[in-house]
């Protein structure tokens, strides 16, 4: 079980970190210390939470939560290995906000009389997603309500919540290098993108799944 003092080394590490290789090395340290059982039961966690969502909706989110936890771990291990090519470089310049965030959050988990091992662990992974690999927190293609879903064009990428998690507690989506969509293109193609986000469509959706 993590105490606060050894979370507090690890986002220190992930604070000081200036390249991609450098954040990397602290994140596989963190890692280190989990088993792919502690992934099983972050996603039970997972399951029983949505459990109460539309099956339909369920059926297609669960398949990406899987990729975003299962597939983030056995690519980090990869990387790590040195069998999965790196393209360093320098990090994000919000990366220490962020190792800073998941400190504040551990905290509150332990204040709450909750230990902060998967939570550790869930950001960990983020971090990897996000600032390794300069990927979306969120797979591409993972569903929100009402059709909308990430998305890719080229090697820029585009959430229908990223700037709708403001008052979330502790979400990723803040430092997550996807820009906003309206999901306007999704669903009514690019002429339609104005009139759409002027309706204000995607607040509906907004807190069902923050990460």
């Amino acid at each position: 079980m993590f105490t606060l003092d050894e979370v507090d080394v690890i986002c220190a590490e992930m604070k000081d970190a200036e390249t991609r290789r450098e954040l990397l090395a602290a994140v596989g340290r963190g890692i280190s210390s989990f088993q792919v059982t502690d992934l099983r039961a972050m996603m039970e966690n997972f399951r029983r939470k949505t459990k109460d969502l539309e099956p339909g909706y369920r059926r297609l989110l669960l398949p990406k939560v899987e990729e975003q936890v299962m597939g983030a771990y056995h690519d980090l291990a990869l990387t790590c290995q040195g069998k999965k090519p790196l393209d360093d470089g320098p990090v994000d310049p919000s990366l220490p906000a962020y190792a800073e965030m998941v400190a504040e959050a551990c905290r509150a988990r332990v204040a709450a009389g909750k230990v902060p091992d998967l939570l550790v662990l869930k950001y960990l992974l983020a971090a990897y997603t996000m600032y390794v690999c300069g990927r979306p927190a969120h797979p591409v293609g993972t569903p929100f309500p009402g059709g909308l879903e990430v998305y890719a064009e080229g090697e820029t990428y585009y959430c229908p919540v990223r700037e709708k998690e403001g008052d979330v507690p502790f979400s990723l989506c803040p430092y997550c290098p996807a820009r906003q969509d309206t999901g306007a293109r999704t669903l009514h193609g690019e002429a339609e993108a104005e009139r759409i986000e002027n309706l204000g469509i995607i607040e509906e959706s907004r807190r069902h799944y923050h990460g």
